[in-house]
């Protein structure tokens, strides 16, 4: 029973480790995966990984789903809405007071271009498929969100970091056409090779996730290297990272609450509460971490809210799982009983 539990701990939470073997082996050798490394990072990791990642992205696109749920357009327009304009005002303020607490500039601009971020596909859908929820729903919105995002989160950030983002070499334009190069194309491509070769397809999508995550650990572990090797250490203190790692949880906390009792107050279906409620509050690593890399290359401060941003999600989402599906129960009893009544 103990090694069945061990078992089921590792498949649930192995990704969380891997980020935190990944951060100590780049720490022990950054130079195997610096630039001037063996590996070349920048172009079989961050360019190639990036590229393999959005065409499974765009394989596992389903259009017919996207057509079947067009009716809802609310619920898609509220989460998009608030994922793409309400969060990134709220994470505005949360960096502003971040930045004045411990004067970490980097670290706050990460908190900024965190609240750009869209939903994640598989961590909002596996949270919202375990308590009960609609995962149709979820797995669009986050879908819906990939794909604006490529073009939203420069957009934003480029808006609220005052026209400019790291040096005139990853100008708007630049990054504009780094994005469309390597990730709307190998979306693009990922949906016509969905349309043409079904059964091919088919073969390789139960294996997409495992992919993702293996070339995302390995975009982390270069981007430590690098990071090591040319600055050493993180500047940044013990207390700085408590406070970063208090925010972080904080806000999402405040997101759940916000959204829950939005929906609650708009009475909107307990199914699709649970939906609303993780994919508003929840960003993507999968997304995140190659955007942010192209607009901000070779800054790993930056990316450091999301790194802590994705395992806090998933370990909140997993302890919530129990008391949403106890609310979920009787919330439904009640929605029925009150729709029953009516009629």
């Amino acid at each position: 029973m103990i090694a069945f539990d061990r078992q089921t701990h590792l498949s649930k939470y192995w990704f969380l480790y891997g980020i935190f073997f990944s951060i100590i082996l780049a720490f022990i050798y950054p130079e195997f995966g610096s630039t001037e490394g063996p590996l070349k990072p920048e172009w079989t990791i961050k360019l190639l990984g990036t590229i393999i990642i959005f065409l499974l992205n765009g394989c596992s696109i389903r259009s017919e789903e996207l057509y079947r749920t067009v009716l809802q357009y609310r619920i898609h327009l509220f989460i998009q809405i608030f994922s793409f304009i309400i969060c990134p005002f709220l994470f505005t303020i949360l960096s502003t007071i971040y930045r004045s607490l411990t004067y970490q500039y980097q670290v706050a601009i990460g908190i900024k271009a965190l609240g750009t971020l869209p939903s994640p596909v598989s961590t909002a859908a596996y949270v919202v498929r375990a308590i009960g929820g609609n995962e149709a729903i979820a797995m669009l919105n986050s879908t819906l969100g990939s794909l604006l995002g490529t073009m939203l989160t420069p957009i934003l950030l480029y808006m609220m970091l005052g026209g400019t983002f790291s040096g005139e070499q990853h100008s708007f334009i630049h990054v504009l056409i780094s994005l469309s190069s390597t990730i709307l194309m190998p979306i693009g491509i990922g949906q016509f090779l969905r349309v043409y070769f079904p059964l091919v397809i088919n073969r390789v999508m139960p294996y997409a996730n495992t992919i993702n995550n293996w070339i995302l650990l390995s975009n982390i572990y270069v981007t430590f290297c690098q990071t090591f090797k040319q600055h050493g250490p993180l500047h940044l203190t013990f207390i700085d990272f408590l406070i970063l790692l208090m925010t972080i949880f904080c806000i999402q906390i405040f997101l759940i609450i916000v959204l829950f009792f939005a929906c609650r107050k708009s009475h909107v279906r307990p199914n699709d509460t649970i939906a609303i409620v993780f994919c508003g509050s929840q960003k993507s690593l999968t997304s995140g971490m190659p955007i942010l890399q192209m607009i901000f290359p070779e800054n790993i401060s930056i990316t450091i809210p999301l790194l802590i941003y994705h395992p806090m999600q998933i370990i909140i989402g997993n302890y919530l799982t129990s008391t949403f599906q106890r609310w979920l129960k009787d919330a439904k009893y009640d929605w029925h009983h009150r729709i029953s009544r009516r009629v």
